[in-house]
């Protein structure tokens, strides 16, 4: 059993009777929890506000035989990393990831103890931060404390109700890179809503806050500091095999607008549009194509309503690179707005590749005509 956790939502509950419960993660194997993270961040420095912004990371948790795997997708949202990472958790919340592995940098939260526990009962585990920021990684170890709040009922469901707090108080002194701050101090305040019959996270919510202090020589010193409203979805799908995603795209290129081609591969379903959506050396849509976009969006809805969108803008090899990867990304931005306002959800994100993934040979123009696209695709695991 396996997965990563950090979440949101409020609701409303109605409190059911106390009794104890047990508290562990099971996760079956093949079951796929995808943690979407958004993230409203402030960002100062020597406390002067310099940036409001939004961040995202989208986290899938795969349960194989002994591991999972985590995809982080970052800030329509464009698509900045991807990692792919193989690691353990244990039943009652330890993480056992590999030295040299960064992902998932929070770690072993939430955590249980090992006797089952009634509303009002609290515990204390250790959390773990890996922080690569920096010339080198290195990782905080802190105590967790956390607190059963309630037992509530949704939907016929047990929730339990946990608040979790923990303060970073280090001080970094000796032989240290010189990029590396010489104190770090934060805190979190978590609320974590967690199905007892699936025993499995629901939703997480974290009010978390981080100061970097530097010496910048003299006896001055200078902060970083970052403040963070973190909101994390959670939703439970079984992977699809392979059989099972040729069936589903079979059935998709069957509705799809004449001249949309439809792949599958290891992202999961390609919707592949040519770039007949645009003129040339533009990333405004035709209006005579949006149509065909608006067909593909209506698609969408009615059969992966509630599915991740990866947008990838593509171009042939002539013309400066730079500005190849420019428009590409452009593009990519402008197909997933658009179906962004179309589908009435935003797990979206995009990204520009230019001219390094070539479908076909950039040395005729039929394989540059195919080189030069856009994709659309459905993540199916």
């Amino acid at each position: 059993m396996k997965n990563f956790s950090f979440i949101l939502l409020i609701l409303l509950f109605s409190a059911i009777p106390l009794s104890a419960v047990p508290l562990r993660w099971d996760i079956a194997k093949g079951e796929r929890i995808e943690m979407v993270k958004t993230a409203g961040v402030k960002y100062y420095i020597n406390s002067s506000l310099k940036r409001i912004y939004e961040e995202r990371n989208i986290i899938d948790l795969t349960c194989t035989d002994k591991s999972d795997r985590v995809n982080m997708l970052k800030e329509v949202f464009k698509l900045t990393g991807k990692f792919v990472v193989d690691f353990l958790i244990e039943p009652k919340g330890n993480f056992i990831v590999r030295k040299n592995d960064y992902m998932p940098n929070l770690r072993h939260i939430p955590s249980f103890p090992e006797k089952d526990v009634n509303p009002g009962d609290n515990w204390v585990a250790n959390g773990e931060l890996v922080i690569d920021n920096f010339s080198r990684a290195f990782s905080l170890t802190f105590p967790v404390e956390y607190r059963f709040l309630q037992l509530t009922e949704e939907n016929g469901r047990q929730i339990a109700v946990i608040s979790y707090h923990y303060n970073i108080d280090v001080k970094l002194s000796g032989n240290y890179p010189s990029d590396f701050p010489v104190a770090i101090a934060g805190k979190n305040d978590g609320l974590v809503f967690w199905d007892i019959k699936s025993q499995k996270p629901k939703n997480i919510q974290d009010n978390y806050r981080i100061i970097f202090l530097f010496a910048s020589g003299g006896g001055v010193f200078a902060t970083a500091e970052f403040a963070m409203d973190i909101k994390t979805e959670n939703s439970l799908y079984k992977n699809y095999t392979d059989e099972e995603k040729q069936k589903e795209k079979e059935n998709l290129q069957k509705e799809l607008p004449e001249g949309v081609d439809s792949d599958v591969d290891k992202r999961g379903i390609v919707v592949r549009m040519g770039d007949l959506l645009f003129d040339f050396d533009s990333y405004a849509l035709k209006k005579d194509t949006e149509e065909k976009l608006r067909q593909i969006a209506d698609i969408i809805k009615k059969k992966y309503p509630d599915r991740e969108i990866i947008v990838e803008g593509h171009t042939d090899n002539i013309g400066e690179k730079d500005y190849n990867y420019s428009l590409s990304e452009k593009r990519a931005k402008t197909v997933a707005e658009y179906l962004k306002g179309k589908l009435g959800h935003d797990k979206f994100s995009y990204k520009g590749y230019g001219s390094q993934n070539p479908l076909a040979d950039n040395s005729t123009e039929e394989g540059r005509k195919k080189n030069r696209r856009v994709e659309i695709i459905i993540k199916l695991n």
